[in-house]
C-alpha cells in the first residue's frame, strides 16, 4: 500500500512530468526522420490512415468506456474538426517531408506557436500582444535565413511545412475556443479516426496504383512506433504533464521538438547544417520560446530585478 501511495506521488511531481514533456519532445523530433524514412518507400497518405488508425485502435482498447460515455455531440463535433484540421497538417506535413529535409521541416512547422495568436485574433479570440509580435518578426527572420540557405523562393517542401503549421495553429484555436469543456482523450479518438478515413480515402482515390509489399520487421516496427507512441502516447503524455508543471517551462521543454528534429536529422539521415541554417533555427526557436513563454519569463526577470 505504501508503495502505491509513493508511485502516485512521483508521477504527480513536476520533476516527473517535465522528464515526460521532454520525452515527447525527443519522440516527436525522432518522428521527423522517422516519417522521411517511411515515404521513401510508401504512399504518404496510405501511411497516414494506417498510422492514425493503430492510434485510434489503441484508445478504443484503454479508454473504450470513457469514450462511450464522454462522447456527446458536441465532444463528436469538435473531434471531426480536429480530425479535418489534423489531415490537412499531417498530410502538408508529410508530403512536404518527401521534398525537403527533416530538420527544416521541423522546425518551419515549429512555427505554428508563433501563428496561434495571430490565428486566435482572427476568430475573435483576443488581440496579440507586443510579444506575439516581436515573436512574430523574429520568426520571419528565421524563416528568411532557412529560405536563404536552399535559395528563394522556399521550395515547396518549405512552403508545405509552413502551411502545415498554420493547420496546427488553428487546431489550438478550435480547442481553446470550442474544446474546453471536453474530454481531450475522447476528442482525440475521434481526431484520429476521421484522419485514418480521409486518408484511407484520399489513398485509395489516388494511390490504386501502389502495390502493398510483405511488411517487414522493421517497417511493422517504425508504424507501431509512430501510432502508439508519437500519436498516441505522446498525446495522452503531454496532455496530462503540461497541467502539472509551470506553463513557461511546460511550453519551453515541449518547443524542443524542433532541435530535437534537426540532431536527429543530423545523426540519421545526415543532413547538412550550415552557419545560416543554424542561424535561423536559432531565431525560430527563440521565437517560439518568447510567444510560447515570454510573458512568464519577462515577469520572473522583473521580480529578480527587483530583489536585486
Amino acid at each position: 500500500m505504501e508503495r502505491d501511495i509513493s508511485q502516485r506521488r512521483l508521477i504527480d511531481t513536476a520533476w516527473f512530468n517535465k522528464l515526460c514533456i521532454l520525452f515527447v519532445a525527443l519522440m516527436w523530433g525522432v518522428s521527423f526522420v522517422t516519417m522521411k524514412g517511411l515515404v521513401n518507400e510508401m504512399p504518404v497518405f496510405l501511411l497516414l490512415a494506417i498510422r492514425n488508425a493503430i492510434a485510434s485502435l489503441a484508445l478504443v482498447v484503454f479508454l473504450r468506456g470513457r469514450i462511450i460515455r464522454n462522447s456527446s455531440p458536441h465532444t463528436i463535433a469538435v473531434g471531426i474538426g480536429m480530425g479535418l484540421l489534423g489531415f490537412g497538417a499531417y498530410g502538408t506535413q508529410t508530403v512536404g517531408l518527401t521534398m525537403t529535409t527533416p530538420g527544416k521541416s521541423a522546425f518551419l512547422t515549429g512555427c505554428y506557436c508563433v501563428m496561434v495568436p495571430f490565428l486566435a485574433w482572427l476568430f475573435g479570440q483576443g488581440r496579440p500582444g507586443l510579444r506575439h509580435v516581436v515573436a512574430a518578426v523574429t520568426c520571419v527572420c528565421g524563416i528568411g535565413l532557412v529560405a536563404v540557405d536552399g535559395g528563394f523562393p522556399l521550395n515547396r517542401g518549405d512552403v508545405l511545412s509552413l502551411v502545415d503549421g498554420v493547420f496546427y495553429g488553428l487546431q489550438f484555436v478550435l480547442l481553446s475556443g470550442w474544446g474546453q469543456k471536453d474530454d481531450p482523450l475522447v476528442v482525440s479518438f475521434w481526431e484520429f479516426s476521421v484522419m485514418s478515413a480521409l486518408s484511407a480515402l484520399v489513398s485509395f482515390v489516388f494511390e490504386q496504383g501502389y502495390v502493398l509489399p510483405m511488411p517487414t520487421f522493421g517497417d511493422m516496427a517504425t508504424m507501431l512506433f509512430l501510432g502508439l507512441v508519437c500519436s498516441c502516447l505522446c498525446f495522452v503524455l503531454l496532455n496530462r504533464a503540461m497541467t502539472r508543471v509551470d506553463p513557461a517551462e511546460g511550453s519551453i521543454l515541449s518547443a524542443l521538438e524542433a532541435p530535437f528534429g534537426v540532431l536527429s536529422s543530423v545523426l540519421f539521415y545526415h543532413e547538412l547544417i550550415t552557419g545560416r541554417l543554424v542561424l535561423g533555427f536559432a531565431l525560430i526557436f527563440v521565437a517560439i520560446i518568447i510567444s510560447e513563454a515570454g510573458a512568464e519569463l519577462f515577469a520572473r526577470a522583473k521580480r529578480v530585478a527587483r530583489l536585486a
